[in-house]
């Protein structure tokens, strides 16, 4: 009995992920560090789970937690991708993934990125591969213009190296699904928009609002006060429990929000962690060389910027009494006129 309760802490023990990093970090620094985080970097990365009734710190709010006041930001400032040096969270991503699969792909799109841009960073290739099934078939009209392509084939299932297309052709068939509203575009929303990633997780969070007096709301939208002029066409797309996470977090509103909305940071903004791996190679090879190529420049003009011009003159030789005139000063000054010499 006593066995099996110790398993279950152990067990409970290396599911936390907190502990897994503080053992890591411990064991790295008493016992060869570079050789155990070569091994044991492999380890998929856990998903924090958050209370929704509670509130978390430094995580999800819940929603008796999330406003400070209307139309400012919730109060979930602890995003994975600023606190890690912009890289990103792989569960979150997964995570993400699938609610942007299943919420927001029938209506929105992210044409400018792929599908692919997860592989090996949220998913391995085949298993994303395989989750292509829960995505709108896709037609060649969404890869040219208007009505004017070439039928290479009917309707088909995606594949990773798709771009993310919405399920609508064109614009105007877009707005004719959504009641005169073009669904827009995901690939920049998270990093063109004010709030950046707190955008999307504002937005989606932000339905549980009573309009205030004198704003009419007309049929068929809806007020969200993080939205531009408070009125909103989308409605509440997220539910809890409408999905059921493969990690066995649970599926609140709250953390789906907080899910996709990493998502959308990651497609909009998925160089950046490899720029700032460039930029910091960059900055030290620039440290390096720059004060070796300093001392090198220096060892060599020392000698010609500090000298002193001698001119040996015979005495017998050409030019010696200008000579004498121009370095000794042998003739007299001329007077100061107009004060040249004051």
């Amino acid at each position: 009995m006593e066995s099996s309760l110790y398993a279950q802490q152990e067990d409970f023990l290396q599911k936390n992920s907190i502990h897994r990093y503080l053992s890591n970090l411990s064991t790295s620094l008493l016992a060869g560090g570079a050789i155990y985080s070569m091994t044991s970097g492999n380890q998929a990365a856990e998903a924090w789970i958050f209370r929704d009734d509670i509130g978390a710190p430094h995580g999800i709010k819940g929603y008796e937690e999330q406003v400070n006041s209307v139309g400012m930001h919730h109060g979930h400032s602890h995003w994975p991708s600023e606190i890690t040096w912009n890289t990103y969270n792989s569960a979150t991503l997964r995570r993400g993934f699938k609610v942007f699969q299943r919420s927001c792909q029938g209506c929105h799109g992210a044409m400018h990125q792929k599908y692919d841009l997860l592989i090996d960073k949220g998913f391995k290739q085949r298993e994303l591969m395989s989750k292509m099934v829960f995505a709108p078939r896709i037609h060649p009209a969404h890869q040219k213009y208007k009505g004017d392509y070439f039928q290479e084939w009917d309707y088909r299932q995606r594949v990773i190296h798709d771009r993310m297309w919405a399920p609508y052709f064109t614009v105007h068939q877009a707005k004719n699904a959504n009641n005169g509203v073009w669904p827009p575009e995901l690939s920049k929303a998270n990093s063109h928009q004010p709030g950046l990633i707190n955008y999307s997780y504002n937005l989606l969070t932000g339905y549980h609002y009573n309009p205030p007096f004198g704003l009419d709301v007309p049929e068929g939208r809806y007020y969200n006060p993080y939205f531009d002029h408070m009125i909103i066409a989308m409605p509440p797309q997220l539910h809890d429990g409408m999905i059921e996470y493969e990690d066995g977090t649970p599926a609140s509103a709250p953390q789906m929000a907080h899910d996709v909305s990493e998502y959308l940071a990651y497609i909009a903004r998925s160089k950046v962690p490899d720029q700032k791996v460039v930029i910091g190679m960059i900055g030290c090879i620039v440290l390096t060389f720059y004060p070796i190529s300093y001392f090198f420049t220096k060892y060599h003009y020392v000698n010609t910027y500090s000298h002193r011009f001698e001119v040996y003159a015979v005495k017998s030789g050409k030019g010696y009494k200008k000579f004498r005139e121009k370095m000794f000063k042998t003739h007299k000054i001329p007077g100061n006129w107009l004060g040249a010499y004051s």
